[in-house]
């Protein structure tokens, strides 16, 4: 993910990255001005145009507005970006997951639950094998959280593409930074949750394979009720945050 690193972000983005994180912290509310250029630039021993530079991507991610001459200002939280990479990212390193954790699940089983049904209606012979070896792959990677969080992904994505639904494809292919993240989260939480998860893959798919959309529907509900549950305080303590540099607050923007 972008701003994963200090060491090898250019200047512009750690600056970015440290101002959106003091934004996620809450340094700096909706409304509120950001510190003037030359301000942000002493702070981070930087200059102007690098402050600049960093303002804009700030801007692309919807998070503040500025005008020529006058400070940024941070926009309403709905304005921002929530599936840029590099937003997720920086939510992760401070902290910031509990609203967009919360948000991402019940998306999901909003669309993941009748695309389950769907699926056990369409699935071809190489839909399901395309299940069975994401569910298989699965079952071999279980302590390794990477691996097992990219097949965790690629199975649902096979759910997803077995109901010959291109709009559904074209939204998850949209979301896949936050569900990359969603999905790590609650399968590391804590230690048992692998075996948990992959309980809930073995319902979906037998049920899809039976061709009963109501069980399908059902266990993808029960699944992503499962997720839904996931402690997020639990992670923070087993996962720590990286300690990300944030700016302070503003004390002279007018």
């Amino acid at each position: 993910m972008p701003f994963r690193s200090l060491a090898t972000q250019t200047l512009p983005r750690q600056v970015a990255r440290a101002l959106v994180g003091s934004i996620l912290v809450g340094h700096f509310q909706s409304g509120e001005p950001l510190p003037a250029a030359g301000d942000i630039a002493r702070e981070f021993e930087v200059s102007r145009p690098v402050v600049r530079e960093a303002l804009k991507i700030v801007a692309t991610l919807g998070m503040v507005t500025s005008r020529q001459g006058r400070y940024s200002r941070v926009t309403e939280r709905t304005a921002w970006n929530d599936l840029a990479p590099e937003l997720l990212a920086t939510r992760l390193e401070v902290g910031a997951i509990d609203d967009i954790m919360a948000d991402s699940l019940e998306l999901r089983r909003v669309i993941e639950t009748e695309a389950a049904a769907l699926a056990a209606e369409r699935a071809t012979p190489g839909d399901l094998a395309a299940m069975r070896e994401e569910f298989d792959a699965l079952s071999e990677v279980t302590r390794d959280t990477d691996a097992y969080t990219a097949h965790d992904v690629a199975f649902h994505d096979t759910i997803l593409r077995a109901t010959h639904n291109r709009l559904f494809l074209q939204l998850i292919d949209q979301m896949q930074a936050v569900l990359v993240l969603t999905r790590r989260i609650s399968v590391t939480a804590i230690p048992d949750r692998v075996p948990a998860s992959q309980h809930g893959h073995e319902a979906v798919l037998d049920a899809i394979a039976a061709r009963s959309p109501e069980r399908a529907r059902q266990a993808m509900a029960d699944h992503l009720g499962w997720a839904e549950r996931v402690n997020v305080t639990d992670y923070r303590i087993s996962h720590p945050a990286t300690g990300a540099t944030t700016m302070p607050p503003a004390r002279t923007a007018k």
